[in-house]
């Protein structure tokens, strides 16, 4: 269906979605992220694709950089999603509206389309869940392969870590390329939640509706074409 449009376009009324904090901690994982992805890619598949084109020599020297940057931009996102977590699991604990976004389809496949949802609808909170979960694991088997013997491992855990880690990154690689895609370019005004905190009124309206009514203290809107 293409860009998913404000219906009747922008109100010109903005509401704060995310203070200085959020923003903060979601740039801060966000950007930590796509360097481990990217990285860890290369790692994964560099031999494969890279190898070839760049030569032996350039290869291994942009393959020590990015095992470098890998290593380091761990922390970062560790501590990215800790702040996450204890910033937002408020907003992501399901709830009732969740099963009638679901049944919904978001909203995506049909315009005029409005299903209910508070701070985060069930598609966020799928990706916060993804984020914390799956970010947990990358982080504890992460942890294990750069400190392996000081965690008085053996070959076999060091194997099953690889794995682990390998597996998750690339199921997470994959729900982040979908998060970006929709919070960007897929769905017009959903940047500036995260670019100034300020989303339009309207947008917020149609794709957050119990949100702006309890955040306003009205009365909860009828939705989902009642």
């Amino acid at each position: 269906r293409g860009q998913i449009r404000i219906e009747g376009g922008p109100s010109g009324t903005t509401i704060e979605r995310f203070n200085g904090l959020d923003r903060f901690t979601h740039w801060l994982t966000a950007s930590a992220f796509v360097v481990l992805a990217l990285t860890g890619l290369n790692i994964t598949f560099g031999r494969y694709l890279l190898l070839p084109i760049l030569g032996p020599e350039a290869f291994t020297t942009l393959s020590l950089a990015f095992k470098y940057a890998h290593n380091f931009a761990a922390f970062p996102f560790m501590l990215g999603v800790a702040m996450m977590f204890v910033l937002w699991v408020q907003h992501n604990i399901p709830d009732s509206y969740d099963a009638k976004w679901i049944m919904m389809g978001g909203g995506l496949f049909k315009r005029g389309v409005h299903p209910p949802a508070r701070m985060f609808n069930a598609g966020q909170k799928f990706v916060f869940w993804s984020v914390v979960l799956g970010g947990g694991v990358i982080a504890v088997s992460g942890v294990y392969l750069l400190f392996p013997f000081m965690l008085n491992g053996d070959i076999h855990t060091l194997q099953l870590m690889a794995i682990l880690h390998s597996i998750f990154a690339l199921i997470l690689t994959a729900i982040a390329i979908a998060h970006i895609y929709i919070g960007s370019i897929g769905m017009e005004g959903a940047f500036a939640a995260m670019g100034t905190g300020q989303v339009d009124e309207r947008w917020a309206r149609e794709h957050h509706p119990i949100w702006v009514a309890e955040l306003k203290g009205e009365p909860l809107p009828k939705l989902g074409g009642d």
